[in-house]
């Protein structure tokens, strides 16, 4: 693992691994393997069951391996990436 800056660590390729889509809304999961980045997202439908009603604002939520914490935001999940590089605060 080596050290990025919060624009290197923005602008990561992320693979698309997975997408489900359910009568509530949707799911499709990204992930950067190189570095254990994981970034899910969840968005609701506008009406249950109708396809045709449109989305809500979706949810993001950011995973790193080997870290139980999940995050709201990128720059969280970068303060944690940086902590695990640096080994400071050891993320458990």
């Amino acid at each position: 693992m080596k050290e990025l800056t919060f624009e290197e660590f923005c602008n990561l390729p992320l693979q698309y691994t997975l997408g489900m889509t359910f009568d509530w809304g949707a799911q499709r999961m990204h992930r950067n393997d190189d570095i254990g980045l994981q970034v899910e997202t969840v968005t609701k439908r506008k009406k249950w069951g109708d396809i045709y009603s449109g989305w809500q604002d979706q949810k993001r939520s950011f995973f790193l391996d080997g870290d139980n914490r999940q995050f709201d935001t990128i720059d969280q999940v970068y303060v944690a990436y940086m902590e695990k590089v640096c080994g400071i605060g050891e993320s458990k």
